[in-house]
């Protein structure tokens, strides 16, 4: 697992990953991380060499990933709340494990191909760190994004502040944290 200042720092040198599970309870930033990744890969055409994916469509995900992009050197697959990442109530349980089997074998017999062709991002709130997971994490980039604790803002809102050459103190940061969350 990665963690999110390290994830920050590769995506700030331009360096982009095939494989990534994004999760956790900080959605700013998650959101973010996504832009940035957007951002990185390009012009997107929706269905062209952009796709993404939800809990409805979430059976058709190995053939997206098999699909060419027209025109375009890779594909951004953007997989989110799909629900291969959380455990099953009982009836549908039989039809998701086949999947998130399906998919974790598959990418691990495929991951040279989907390097090449794909960038494939997971975004989940909530995971059950089942087999999938773990290939993920072995192949690819897994993140978890937690609450930011009051040190972790203070840091990102001093580094925000010292772009546009605006001095504030610790303490007022403290404040404006504070009042937010009140």
């Amino acid at each position: 697992m990665v963690k999110i200042e390290d994830l920050e720092k590769q995506l700030h040198n331009k360096q982009i990953e095939s494989l990534y599970l994004l999760y956790g309870e900080e959605q700013y930033l998650l959101e973010q991380t996504v832009k940035k990744i957007k951002g990185l890969f390009g012009e997107c055409v929706k269905g062209i060499n952009y796709i993404q994916i939800d809990e409805s469509n979430v059976q058709e995900i190995i053939a997206d990933i098999e699909t060419p992009s027209f025109g375009y050197e890779k594909k951004l697959i953007i997989a989110k709340s799909t629900g291969l990442f959380t455990k099953e109530s009982a009836k549908s349980k039989s039809d998701m494990a086949k999947l998130k089997t399906k998919l974790s074998n598959y990418i691990t017999e495929n991951i040279e191909i989907i390097k090449q062709s794909v960038i494939l991002i997971f975004i989940e709130e909530e995971i059950e760190k089942s087999d999938l997971y773990k290939t993920i994490d072995k192949l690819g980039v897994a993140c978890q994004f937690d609450y930011q604790k009051p040190m972790q803002l203070i840091s990102r809102l001093k580094n925000i502040c010292n772009q546009y050459k605006v001095n504030v103190e610790n303490y007022v940061l403290q404040y404006f944290i504070e009042c937010q969350r009140n």
